[in-house]
């Protein structure tokens, strides 16, 4: 059977709307049903079409009077209502025919749970790669699958080992494979800047003679290193772009025996005095307004004995010290906590305390300060002078582990924070990173990989500053494309979309021919992209259609193809919300502690109803992801900008090896009418909201898009 595409005929001096096949330049075209309209055996068709028209001329002539006053009604428009998805009878392209270059993220720990333990893992990855597949992707990238501390991956604490609460290694390799068969490859997260306080840390704190004292960015008086240059991660600047020092102690800390504390709060200065002792233990007071946090007992409350003088005598054991509180809030609000500066206490002698550093009060051992450019549990890694960052050994360790990895089946890296390793300093950074990235793709291709791995750098700037970074690496996000499309949609303004685009690029390539640039909505670490357009969905079906009608690598992060919405003011965890599956299934919640807005998880939208709501968000991602995959032009082309007349519609054409399509989308919120000149409207390949054609002029619904073949 032939399926049929409306198509305007002229006939001299009159027109009619006939029900012809349309022969495409490529295999077919996805139409506004998502469906493909193919040849239909070259001559015939075309014989086909020729008797048509001989006797439609006939009808005319016969009965002119009353084919010219419909045909005065018609007059050769051609309108389209929104669109109703993608056919299920449509083949979705082969593995190896794949053209997009559509990457999906997924945070594994929220994305799906294979064994109903309440954690993502990375078998439920597994069980949903014909969902992805359908969604065109041509890559994963998952979210930190290495053992970590914390439920995001991103302190890392072995980099050899898969996190048994994600799987295992056998659980990785099974999705490399099995994504492989369908033209998917997996990309993982490297975190490179810092680790976790793992056995590497530990060992380093605790001794200067320990093999990875040299891994992490310590010193005993951080002034004065950074004065002489001592410190190579500053990148030869002398304060950190962000930031700071903090105390930490190594060696033996603990003590287990019986113990009597004293704390002074009569004076400036608050001291505790602790002393070894065989008096009587006294149970935790619990009308206390003064407490200790010490070992396994957590809380235990001391006695006021006289005016601002608090005491207590417990039998102690704990392998790292105390605290002292004045809440015992869960919370630990703000100023309540008491410690140190780094320094062991001397039994007998008054140890004073503050609230700033507040430092764990030790027993022995030895401390030393360490950087970290963000939280202090996950101390900076320390390269060495970046001219030579390949010889360090905390290079040569991790390069080690990535090429496990590597060797494994991993084709791609996604790099953490690459802004950081160096202080935000984009030469020693940039020269970091083709050190890195020359390591990984020599082992790739010593693996047998084809051609040279991917790897993409987060630098979370805007493009002029991400720019100078490609001569490191072959693809950066870019973070002000889709600042530029939230702020152009939002604000109804489209007609400089595609020039901003290309002033992208040309920064670009610039400092390199071959860069990949990588687009994006939102992520992991930003507010949704359906609540920065104000949870408007005919404004999020656009945002899609034009993140994968854009020249570049696009990345759909998890969740936005389903209009997910969320921001970081609660917490991180409502922006990376698991994927509800079915209308009445439930969603793995025990990684983000509960912290998920069920009142958005509705029936209405999960996969289960999307994939059954022509309208739907999915449905608008998977058209124009289908699209991509079947057009070079859409997934490799060039872009040049067409001049809009219209300030609310954008228009580009996409160029690739001799097919060209003519790309437009309409900013506002109101029907828009734009001349796209000589640029052929025939042959229309995907398309979302209300398009109408009438010649050489296009009118688009609020919001809408459409792509035409040339």
């Amino acid at each position: 059977m032939i399926t049929l595409q409306n198509k305007c005929y002229r006939i001299p001096g009159m027109s009619l709307r006939l029900g012809f096949p349309s022969v495409a330049e490529s295999a077919g075209v996805v139409g506004k049903t998502g469906r493909k309209v193919w040849k239909s055996g070259g001559k015939s068709l075309l014989l086909l079409s020729i008797e048509l028209i001989t006797v439609m001329k006939r009808i005319l002539l016969k009965y002119l009077p009353v084919a010219a006053l419909v045909l005065s009604l018609a007059a050769c428009t051609e309108k389209h209502t929104p669109s109703t998805g993608t056919d299920p009878d449509t083949p979705t392209p082969a593995a190896d025919a794949k053209l997009s270059g559509i990457t999906y993220q997924l945070n594994v720990y929220s994305f799906a749970d294979s064994d109903g333990d309440g954690w993502g893992d990375l078998r439920g990855v597994t069980q949903h790669l014909d969902y992805l597949d359908a969604l065109g992707a041509t890559a994963l990238w998952l979210s930190p699958i290495q053992t970590a501390g914390s439920y995001h991956g991103y302190d890392i604490l072995d980099y050899y080992t898969v996190d048994s609460r994600l799987g295992t290694e056998a659980d990785l390799k099974e999705l490399i494979d099995k994504a492989a068969e369908k033209g998917i490859d997996i990309y993982l997260d490297y975190v490179l800047n810092h680790s976790g306080k793992g056995a590497w840390f530990e060992s380093a704190i605790a001794s200067a003679d320990s093999p990875y004292r040299g891994y992490y960015v310590l010193s005993d008086n951080p002034t004065a290193d950074v004065a002489a240059g001592k410190v190579d991660n500053y990148g030869g600047a002398s304060t950190p772009g962000m930031g700071g020092w903090h105390v930490a102690a190594g060696g033996d800390l603990g003590y287990k025996g019986r113990l009597h504390f004293k704390v002074d709060w009569s004076g400036s200065t608050k001291t505790v005095t602790v002393t070894e002792t065989t008096a009587d233990v006294e149970a935790s007071n619990p009308s206390a307004s003064m407490w200790l946090w010490i070992g396994a007992a957590g809380n235990v409350g001391l006695y006021e004995t006289s005016t601002s003088i608090f005491e207590i005598t417990i039998d102690v054991d704990t392998d790292w010290g105390f605290l002292v509180r004045t809440s015992n809030s869960s919370s630990w609000p703000s100023g309540t906590k008491y410690g140190g500066t780094g320094s062991s206490l001397t039994f007998g002698t008054p140890f004073a305390l503050n609230n700033t550093t507040a430092a764990d009060i030790t027993f022995g051992g030895a401390s030393i300060q360490y950087f970290a450019s963000f939280d202090a549990s996950m101390p900076d890694l320390n390269y060495g002078p970046y001219a030579k960052a390949s010889e360090s050994a905390a290079f040569q360790d991790l390069a080690a582990s990535a090429d496990k990895w590597i060797n494994l089946g991993v084709n791609g890296l996604r790099l953490d924070a690459v802004l950081w390793i160096y202080q935000n300093q984009a030469t020693p950074n940039a020269t970091f990173l083709k050190q890195w990235y020359d390591h990984c793709n020599a082992t790739y291709q010593a693996r047998g990989g084809k051609g040279d791995i991917y790897m993409v750098g987060e630098a979370f700037t805007e493009a002029g500053g991400a720019a100078p970074y490609y001569k490191g690496l072959p693809s950066l996000f870019n973070f002000s494309y889709w600042w530029t499309v939230k702020d152009r949609i939002n604000k109804g303004k489209g007609n400089d979309f595609a020039a901003t685009v290309l002033y992208f690029r040309n920064l670009f390539k610039g400092q390199r021919a071959d860069y990949i640039d990588a687009i994006k909505l939102s992520n992991h670490d930003e507010d949704r992209t359906a609540s920065d357009l104000g949870k408007v969905v005919a404004k999020e079906k656009l945002a899609g259609a034009v993140l994968l009608t854009s020249p570049g690598k696009p990345f759909i992060y998890q969740g936005e193809e389903l209009g997910y919405w969320g921001t970081k003011t609660n917490g991180d965890e409502y922006i990376r919300t698991p994927i509800k599956w079915t209308r009445t299934g439930s969603v793995p919640t025990k990684a983000l502690s509960g912290k998920v807005d069920n009142a958005m998880l509705t029936a209405d939208i999960s996969v289960e109803a999307q994939e059954a709501d022509a309208a739907s968000v999915l449905r608008v991602y998977r058209d124009f992801a289908k699209a991509r995959n079947t057009y070079k032009a859409l997934a490799s082309g060039e872009i040049a900008e067409v001049s809009s007349s219209n300030n609310a519609v954008a228009l580009w054409t996409m160029t690739y090896d001799g097919q060209t399509v003519l790309v437009a989308h309409n900013f506002g919120s109101g029907t828009q009418t734009v001349s796209v000149g000589t640029r052929s409207l025939a042959n229309e390949i995907v398309s979302n909201g209300t398009v109408t054609v009438s010649g050489s002029n296009l009118t688009l619904g609020a919001y809408a898009s459409a792509v035409f073949l040339q």
